[in-house]
């Protein structure tokens, strides 16, 4: 027979309760005062009994929040809405990460007919890729591909913007009119001057597996009992120079939440199957690592127009 511990009709929001009890567990006198907000509860007729079982309940579910956050302090910042740690959290976490609230050019953002402006001047994407030795790292909230030497260039005007590494998000940062995507790869270039430009791809289910995670396959599954693996000579995504893209400028979209960095989000989205998206999942602790969309704030986006002689040819 199955003994419930709660009256009928009882019911707790479990994002509201997760709040709750992390926010006031270095207090714990302030948890009675939790169960003055549950209606169900205020009635002097539900039995002493439920409101001691209900109260214990609360101290068991406090004291493993606080071993929890205890254990997983090296973290320092979560995805989980619930969570004080999280996204709209991050700017309160520490003095240095101020910009994940303040911040007027913050990254992700909702790509929409209403904020692109064409642009001729934008050009053919400028890029070169070459294969370099490679190591996976499970970095806890994500997975990056971090290669021994960089192993090709972005060139955006008269700036050379090198490859550092990639790592992905799930599901994508960016909106794109107004839909996210299963999943986003960014590709993490700077200068020597500490400048960041970020190319951006979205990624979709479909029955083609995606290059790049077919390179990792094996490294992810030993990734999963390890912190870091080396992966071999590693070729990154061959990003289109005929593709068409959107540029504006944005942020990180991890904390510190640094600004500012040149987006590159391509507009074309990719091949993915499911089972490429659980490998990347399986290894992290996150069962979603994407920062919700950021205000606009007047930003405009940029699309660049495909090459002349695609239009002669069509």
């Amino acid at each position: 027979m199955n003994v419930s511990l709660f009256p009928p009709g009882f019911s707790i929001c479990s994002c509201t309760l997760d709040l709750y009890i992390r926010r006031s567990a270095p207090q714990s006198h302030n948890l009675h005062r939790f169960l003055l907000y549950l209606p169900s509860m205020r009635s002097s007729r539900i039995p002493f009994r439920w409101l001691r079982a209900s109260l214990a309940l609360l101290l068991i579910l406090q004291s493993h929040v606080m071993a929890t956050e205890a254990s997983g302090a090296d973290w320092e910042y979560s995805y989980d809405p619930c969570s004080v740690l999280g996204p709209q959290h991050w700017g309160d976490l520490h003095e240095e990460w101020e910009t994940c609230k303040t911040g007027a050019q913050q990254s992700p953002i909702s790509i929409k007919p209403s904020n692109i402006i064409v642009s001729p001047s934008l050009g053919s994407l400028r890029t070169g890729y070459d294969t370099r030795p490679a190591f996976l790292q499970n970095k806890g909230h994500e997975i990056l591909v971090n290669w021994t030497e960089s192993p090709g260039d972005l060139v955006i005007g008269e700036k050379t913007y090198h490859l550092r590494q990639c790592h992905w998000h799930s599901p994508s940062e960016h909106q794109l009119f107004g839909k996210r995507y299963p999943l986003e790869l960014h590709m993490v270039h700077t200068t020597p001057a500490g400048e960041i430009a970020v190319i951006g791809v979205l990624y979709e289910f479909g029955h083609f597996a995606d290059p790049l995670l077919n390179q990792l396959s094996d490294g992810l599954i030993d990734l999963q009992t390890q912190d870091d693996v080396f992966v071999g000579t590693i070729r990154p995504p061959l990003v289109g120079e005929r593709e068409p893209y959107f540029r504006y400028g944005g942020s990180l979209t991890t904390p510190p939440c640094g600004e500012p960095v040149t987006w590159t989000v391509m507009k074309e989205v990719r091949s993915v199957t499911e089972r490429q998206l659980a490998s990347l999942r399986i290894p992290v602790h996150d069962k979603d690592n994407a920062r919700p969309v950021q205000p606009i704030n007047g930003r405009n986006v940029y699309m660049s127009m495909p090459p002349l002689e695609d239009h002669a040819s069509s």
